[in-house]
């Protein structure tokens, strides 16, 4: 059978140069983690290989993991709308779209990858290597991504059914965190904050920057939430929160706010 591999994963190192065949060989904890065996372990190589240490190292046939990562972006929402509509089979388009958000987010994916130490296993340039790639959020979300796309590939190139493997994997590293999802999940948390006051307290949650506007070229928010009672004047804090964007403050407020009340 011809592959079906894009043209930038053809002709890619192989095993016969004993260098590779170890290196490829010392990947097998990392497949074990993911719960898939590889037939072709380059695939999770490049997977693993970051554009930095690709562009250091160009002689050695190694792409990046980019286009990976475009392909196991589209892998990845596929199983979580699966696992989700499987899951909530009665939910509605909406919370099922905002459930999948939360579990696609590259918060969420860069916890998975902390929770196999993928990191560890990144090939970095030099540059990457000194600023912290390892612990950084979207180098972990990126590469997590291109090793579903790797996965995806690696078993349709073995005559298995992609998707299953594909979606394996994505129950090995996120199926403990969906079975914890509830319904009202799917609710924006300024929205369930606000339903759960007004409903309670007849009142609106307003929602505060703290200290000055932060400098574009290192945006750090912080908000809160309050209750205003017009009557005293009293302000009642309710959730505070910190973020790269004043909304993701304002989000992050609320669900310190409704963690208070579990």
């Amino acid at each position: 059978m011809s592959s079906a591999l894009p043209e930038v994963l053809r002709g890619l190192p192989g095993s016969d140069d004993g260098v590779v065949a170890q290196e490829l060989a010392n990947l097998a904890p990392l497949a074990e983690a993911l719960g898939h065996t590889f037939t072709r372990p380059q695939l999770l190589r490049v997977a693993l290989t970051v554009g930095s240490w690709a562009n250091e190292n160009r002689d050695a046939g190694w792409p990046s993991n980019a286009c990976l990562e475009f392909f196991g972006d589209a892998v990845l929402d596929l199983v979580a709308a699966d696992a989700l509509w499987r899951r909530f089979p009665q939910l509605e388009e909406g919370p099922l779209t905002r459930l999948r958000a939360s579990v696609v987010s590259e918060r969420s994916l860069a916890r998975a990858a902390g929770d196999i130490d993928l990191g560890e296993w990144l090939f970095l340039g030099r540059g990457d290597e000194q600023r912290g790639a390892r612990a950084r959020a979207g180098t972990l979300a990126d590469a997590l991504e291109a090793v579903l796309g790797a996965v995806f590939l690696d078993a349709r190139e073995a005559g298995s059914d992609p998707t299953a493997a594909a979606a394996a994997v994505f129950e090995q590293l996120f199926g403990a965190r969906l079975r914890k999802l509830a319904p009202e999940d799917g609710v924006d948390p300024k929205s369930r904050l606000q339903q759960l006051i007004q409903a309670e307290r007849k009142q609106t949650p307003v929602y505060v920057a703290v200290g000055e506007p932060p400098p574009p070229e290192t945006p750090h928010w912080r908000a809160r939430v309050e209750l205003h009672d017009e009557a005293s004047g009293e302000i009642e804090v309710l959730g505070e929160g910190e973020g790269r964007s004043l909304r993701l403050a304002e989000r992050n407020a609320a669900l310190d706010a409704l963690r208070g009340r579990d």
